[in-house]
């Protein structure tokens, strides 16, 4: 993937109160097809995905936290 095709953003993440809560948000944004890489805080109640927008969008994140039991806030 080319440097210059790749986006960042920054998804408010609700209902996680632990590290697995982390692991598991991660994991489910992480298998999201274009998806270079995600960060997950649990103190800023935050992700930080790096994805390629040409394979990968805003309604893929939010159907990949659902299915892990969380959610993206406003």
């Amino acid at each position: 993937m080319a440097l210059e095709e790749e986006k960042t953003e920054v998804l408010p993440i609700t209902g996680m109160v632990c590290d697995g809560c982390v692991a598991a948000v991660k994991a489910a944004l992480e298998s999201v097809d274009g998806v270079a890489g995600a960060e997950v805080s649990l103190e800023k109640k935050q992700a930080i995905v790096r994805y390629d927008p040409s394979r990968a969008s805003g309604d893929d994140f939010r159907r990949a936290v659902e299915a892990a039991g969380y959610g993206i806030g406003e």
